[in-house]
């Protein structure tokens, strides 16, 4: 058996795992609060020490070896380097933490670092609901918009790690301005912020706002087609760009509120998109919690 050490680490936790490379099933896990406040090589550190304490579980499996070192992080990562080269204030100090040079230097194994929505698409591409297709466009839904694109089975990362970001695709240019310096993106109309700025009650939570529309709140349920069809309309640009042979959709939005919003979405892209590309399947993210462990894993791959 060949195992793999898959580390995620994010702003409030770090988690570490060890992941049959065969199959992407998770054989152990340990997780720490990342107390990202005292800076990268803090975190860094904690994420080293930590695997660390995980490693030694792998002489538990007969025959088993840890054979590479995964990582998945929050920032702009160079996936060739390995270096973190831009970073929200999510984790201060972040930018500049060489994350494979310093695991490598660890644990005397090759180490492999990126962005943690890239490994959730490795991840799902390898071992969930992307692994019957070798070019998809992965797109997590939550707190913002993140994507990427994989093609003949490998992730596509531009010439200074930036490219493949379908959260910044502009929808709307005469939109008022937006956080990360664009006007009308994706991320602006259908992250969960964006969900319940639409609804109007500030209030309100993503599960309520799913529970009344599931009760038949007429609101609640034109909120979500409208978000929907803003989903449809960056999907079926990317459809018409890219010509996937699926979207996979993850993140807390799908996991919050699914057919609600992906049938609109369904929809628009249908009436949108070429010929060729307007019957695209649009499916939900399939690895659950452990995702980001087994992304993570999967880069070492």
């Amino acid at each position: 058996m060949s195992i793999l050490l898959g580390v995620d680490i994010g702003g409030t936790k770090i988690a570490v795992g060890l992941v049959d490379a065969a199959t992407g099933q998770v054989l152990y896990k340990a997780r720490i609060p990342t107390e990202a406040e005292n800076g990268g090589a803090s975190v860094l550190a904690r994420a080293i020490e930590l695997a660390k304490q995980v490693l030694p579980r792998a002489a538990g499996a007969e025959g088993a070896g840890v054979t590479g070192i995964g990582i998945g992080a929050g920032g702009q990562i160079d996936p060739v380097a390995g270096v973190v080269v831009n970073a929200t204030e999510i984790l201060p100090g972040w930018k500049g933490q060489r994350l494979k040079t310093a695991f490598e230097a660890a644990f005397a194994l090759p180490a492999f670092a990126d962005n943690d929505v890239n490994a959730l698409a490795v991840g799902e591409s390898r071992y969930g609901a992307g692994k019957d297709y070798r070019h998809l466009i992965y797109l997590g839904l939550g707190t913002g918009v993140g994507g990427a694109l994989v093609h003949d089975g490998k992730l596509v990362h531009g010439p200074r790690g930036a490219g493949s970001e379908p959260g910044h695709l502009v929808l709307y240019p005469d939109a008022p301005p937006y956080a990360n310096g664009t006007r009308g993106c994706l991320e602006q109309f259908t992250s969960g912020p964006a969900i319940l700025e639409r609804f109007g009650d500030p209030t309100l939570t993503g599960p309520e706002l799913a529970a009344l529309a599931h009760a038949g709140d007429t609101q609640a349920l034109a909120c979500l087609a409208a978000v929907g069809r803003d989903l449809g309309i960056g999907l079926a640009t990317l459809a018409n760009i890219y010509g996937p042979e699926a979207f996979l959709l993850g993140g807390g939005v799908i996991d919050g509120f699914g057919e609600l919003l992906l049938a609109h979405a369904r929809a628009e892209l249908f009436e949108r998109a070429l010929p060729a590309v307007k019957e695209t399947p649009i499916l939900r993210a399939g690895l659950g919690t452990d995702a980001p462990l087994i992304g993570a894993a999967a880069l070492a791959l």
